[in-house]
């Protein structure tokens, strides 16, 4: 048997890599935010979605494959946390306290949104809530039993749009072009690696991805990968990033595998999801205004430069506005890293809690095979 299967799925592997990558080069060519990811991830689902297949091979991405990937990509998150990340903490404190404050207050109107007005099931509104970590919330409500159609489209609705919103945002008040859509590129400030850099970040990559996986951290194949790769930052064994070739093939790979899990899902469902983004992400937006006008009352600095600290969605892009405006994008990356951090972990510690209080029902091992047999029962369509 293995030898017929094992060539269709190098088929069905090779079909959605090549639709992925598609998907990814139109949206780079489109000048689209996050193009590679947000595009193969587009294409993929929609190939998914209307049962694409030539000559019988349809595009399929298997787990462990796009989990080497999602590593990358924690790699590439670890990367920020360079030898002075803290040397100017006393600024970044009252920050970073109210950023706590945003995220909580953030999670909850979100939540209420997701579980109230959307009447999603409590696994995939709680991980939909997430106002951070598109792949970790992603990661973690798979393994929650959340619906993962629509908490995927939900957190790359929330992510995309903020990070459309906010170089319009600033086009009306600047009059200026800001972020990718200004030309601006993070690889000027890459460092490029050499072979010990490479093998580095291989090592963190690698250990992370299986020691994550094996003490069971919460979204273990990316935040094991950051942590190492954080660790590696922080004390100098480094201070250069994956290649930007080695990255847009990750996010080619993580979208296009997320997409694939589109296959049966019918377009009047998009609507809803999409509306209910809106939603929470003008929500978030405005929370995000309300404690930067407040913070500024004893903070000198600017109101742009905080509220793109505090916008929840797009690590890059945001880093990238800083680049436009003239402004510290260490301290903006800094915020986005810590609300990823945290947003993941107080998350994960709340899902716990939640799990073992009944909080989400029962126990995230049983809401999960609970969402197996209601999937079993469920008439085929």
């Amino acid at each position: 048997m293995m030898p017929s299967i094992r060539p269709n799925l190098i088929l069905s592997m090779a079909f959605a890599l090549m639709i992925g990558t598609v998907g990814g080069t139109l949206a780079l060519m489109a000048s689209a935010p996050m193009p590679y990811l947000i595009g193969a991830f587009l294409f993929s689902a929609v190939a998914s979605a209307s049962d694409l297949s030539v000559r019988g091979v349809k595009p399929n991405l298997p787990m462990p494959f796009r989990n080497a990937f999602v590593a990358v990509i924690g790699v590439m998150i670890g990367g920020s946390f360079h030898p002075g990340v803290f040397d100017n903490f006393g600024v970044i404190l009252l920050p970073l306290a109210s950023l706590l404050v945003f995220l909580v207050l953030a999670f909850v109107m979100n939540y209420v949104v997701f579980r109230r007005i959307g009447g999603y099931d409590k696994p995939t509104a709680f991980y939909s809530s997430m106002p951070g970590g598109l792949i970790e919330s992603i990661t973690m409500g798979e393994k929650a039993g959340a619906d993962m159609r629509v908490l995927s489209l939900q957190q790359f609705s929330r992510i995309s749009m903020v990070i459309t919103a906010l170089p319009f945002i600033f086009l009306i008040w600047t009059g200026e072009q800001v972020g990718s859509a200004a030309g601006v590129s993070l690889a000027t400030v890459e460092n490029a690696p050499d072979l010990t850099d490479l093998a580095i970040l291989a090592v963190c990559g690698i250990a992370g991805l299986l020691g994550g996986t094996a003490i069971r951290l919460p979204a273990g194949v990316l935040v094991g990968p950051l942590i190492l790769s954080a660790a590696a930052h922080y004390f100098g064994l480094t201070d250069a990033v994956p290649p930007t070739w080695v990255l847009s093939s990750a996010q080619v790979i993580v979208g296009t595998g997320l997409g694939a899990r589109f296959s049966g899902f019918h377009y009047k469902q998009i609507f809803r999801p999409v509306l209910l983004a809106i939603l929470s992400v003008s929500a978030m937006l405005l929370l995000d205004a309300a404690i930067v006008v407040a913070l500024r009352t004893v903070l000198d600095i600017p109101f742009d430069v905080l509220f793109i600290s505090f916008a929840p969605g797009g690590v890059t892009e945001t880093a990238l506005i800083a680049l436009s405006l003239n402004a510290n994008p260490v301290f903006v990356t800094t915020l986005h890293v810590f609300r990823i951090m945290i947003t993941v972990l107080g998350c994960a510690i709340g899902a716990k809690l939640l799990g073992g209080g009944g909080g989400l029902v029962v126990p995230f091992g049983c809401v999960t095979q609970r969402a197996r047999l209601a999937e079993m029962s469920r008439p085929a369509s």
